[in-house]
């Protein structure tokens, strides 16, 4: 169950570590990773997820019903684990990089080109971590906001919203920090 955990785990940080690291850093290691890493770590918990039914298969035709419920529990376990890390906002890479780097944000809004009535807009970071073979997938960019007001108001113009609207998510991640996702 142990190994059922952590092979949950590590794919949901596969994919949460694909979803900060930015094209331009190490592109020949991130797009290695990217193309060979997932494909050989889905068919490694394929595989072993398979072993584990088909030993649940014979673990029942023998009659040892606690081994049959250990390998279904761990076949379970797997996607729970997954869908923990990729949904809960705590294990996201983006949260912990505005908590860690709060006050230069905030220095760097505060320069920004805002002007004094307004509140506080500026968008911090933007990358395109975008993954799989260009042109088959989509693009997929992530832009870290600052925002004291409405981001919405600022994201989003109002003839931009319908266009933007299908294809993008404004995530609030901690205090005047929001995430960006667009897909196009």
């Amino acid at each position: 169950m142990v190994i059922a955990a952590f092979l949950g785990i590590a794919y949901a940080a596969y994919d949460r570590a694909l979803d900060f690291w930015p094209l331009g850093f190490a592109n020949g290691l991130r797009g290695l990773f990217d193309l060979l890493g997932g494909l050989l770590l889905a068919l490694l918990i394929v595989g072993i997820l398979l072993v584990w039914f088909v030993s649940a298969i014979a673990a029942q035709y023998d009659r040892r019903f606690r081994g049959m419920a250990s390998s279904f529990i761990a076949i379970i376990i797997v996607p729970v684990c997954f869908g923990t890390i990729v949904t809960v906002p705590l294990f996201d890479p983006w949260l912990w990089y505005a908590i860690f780097n709060k006050s230069s944000f905030e220095a760097a809004a505060a320069t920004s080109g805002s002007s004094q009535n307004s509140p506080k807009f500026a968008i911090i970071d933007a990358r395109d971590v975008s993954t799989g073979i260009a042109g088959v997938g989509l693009n997929h960019f992530v832009a870290l906001i600052y925002s004291e007001g409405d981001p919405h108001k600022h994201v989003y113009n109002d003839s931009d919203e319908e266009k933007l609207g299908s294809n993008s998510v404004l995530t609030h991640l901690y205090g005047n920090f929001y995430r960006r996702d667009e897909y196009w």
